[in-house]
C-alpha cells in the first residue's frame, strides 16, 4: 500500500471513531455516567484536531 492509501485509511478510521464517540456521548448524557460527558467531548476535540491535520497532510501529498 502507498503512504497516501495508508493515511486515507487512517482518516476513515478517525471519522468512524468520531461517529462512535458521538454515540457514546448521547448514550451517557442524562444518566449516572453523565459526569464523563466532559471527558468525552475533550477526546472528541483532540480527535477532530488530528483528523483536520491528517486531512491537510493528505491534501499536500496529492
Amino acid at each position: 500500500m502507498s503512504l497516501h492509501a495508508d493515511l486515507a485509511s487512517l482518516q476513515s478510521t478517525l471519522d468512524q471513531s468520531l461517529e462512535r464517540l458521538a454515540e457514546a456521548v448521547r448514550t451517557v448524557q442524562g444518566t449516572e455516567l453523565d459526569e464523563f460527558v466532559g471527558d468525552l467531548y475533550e477526546i472528541e476535540r483532540h480527535l477532530r484536531a488530528a483528523s483536520r491535520r491528517l486531512g491537510r497532510t493528505l491534501g499536500e501529498l496529492e
